[in-house]
């Protein structure tokens, strides 16, 4: 796979692409907005880690301009991911916050490559999830962590409550903005279900 890993961080740039290297991928480094632009209109890349905090060029400019070059995004947060993030018109493929282990963005990467490849559409109840476009009933852009946090409820799977509420909380904001009926509740004895409200 070959990455595009833009952070100002240059001691960073340099730990990450050994690590990402030795995994097999191939990994160009650079430092600042502008650089992120020019080497995506000139390379293909099949993937872009992206610090929040990137110079020169906003952060929301540079997730909208990979967009529409159908690039994926991972971006690194300075604090924790919130429902607010989640919600944004312009959405990242995925979010990852400081301080993090190496193994959490490979195991990132290919979860956001897994939905990217995805050729399957999630469907319960009412509720649809195209996962090659990182979007909900075909309107509302989701991360792949929401993605697959509606995978592991389906699949009746044990949820780390802790890390998968900012996901929690933005789903259930986008199918209440969606007018869908179902939510993501804490059922006690039973744990976070997927469950339709009545009404």
């Amino acid at each position: 796979m070959k990455i595009l890993l833009a952070e100002a961080d240059r001691d960073f740039l340099s730990t990450f692409r050994q690590l990402l290297s030795l995994d097999g991928h191939e990994v160009v480094t650079v430092f600042d907005g502008t650089q992120v632009i020019t080497k995506t209109t000139t390379e293909y890349f099949d993937l872009v880690v992206l610090s929040h905090q990137i110079p020169r060029i906003d952060c929301r400019t540079l997730i909208l301009s990979l967009s529409e070059k159908n690039i994926p995004t991972i971006v690194l947060l300075d604090t924790k991911i919130s429902s607010s993030i989640l919600l944004s018109e312009i959405l990242a493929n995925a979010y990852l916050a400081f301080p993090f282990f190496p193994n959490e963005l490979t195991e990132l990467m290919n979860e956001v490559i897994k939905c990217y490849n995805s050729k399957e559409t999630i469907s319960i109840s009412d509720i649809e999830i195209q996962p090659s476009e990182f979007k909900l009933c075909g309107k509302t852009p989701v991360t792949a962590q929401e993605i697959k946090l509606v995978e592991t409820l389906i699949g009746n799977k044990p949820l780390d409550a802790k890390r998968a509420e900012p996901f929690i909380n933005s789903l259930n904001n986008k199918l209440e903005q969606l007018g869908k009926k179902n939510r993501i509740k804490y059922i006690t004895g039973d744990g976070y279900r997927l469950v339709t409200e009545n009404g």
